[in-house]
């Protein structure tokens, strides 16, 4: 599915798997086949709706849930001690595997020495829930 969420931006049509299923079946090609394709759409319409989904709540969060490194909503947030900021755990790691410093004020770090902040988590969470459950009932309307 990850495969598809980085493939598909931007570039999925729906139409374009109708009319293709549309041409296999007119040349006769097996069932097989055919059900495979219809697997590759779904996959692909869900990838779009989840990176749509995901779109939607980085745009409505507040601001101490993004990650101030990429802007992306945090889902594991963590305190890096010298400057005191909270970025995401995978944000900071990424960044400390070429560059073991703090991005924010060039002192040494590693990451046994970053603390999650659980609090801040347990409350992204709630709020995401609320959120999802908001776009969800708005889809049924």
């Amino acid at each position: 599915k990850q495969w598809y969420q980085r493939r598909v931006r931007g570039s999925y049509h729906s139409a374009l798997f109708t009319n293709a299923i549309a041409k296999l079946r007119k040349l006769q090609y097996s069932e097989e086949k055919i059900e495979m394709l219809l697997e590759v759409s779904v996959l692909a319409a869900e990838a779009v709706t989840s990176e749509e989904v995901e779109g939607i709540l980085t745009e409505r969060a507040p601001e101490h849930f993004l990650d101030p490194i990429l802007g992306t909503l945090m889902t594991e947030p963590v305190l890096l001690p010298s400057s005191r900021v909270i970025v995401e755990r995978s944000v900071i790691a990424k960044h400390l595997l070429s560059d073991p410093i703090d991005p924010f004020n060039r002192q040494p770090l590693s990451m046994k020495d970053v603390q999650p902040d659980t609090r801040l988590r347990d409350e992204i969470a709630a709020w995401k829930r609320t959120e999802l459950a908001k776009i969800q009932e708005t889809n049924e309307n």
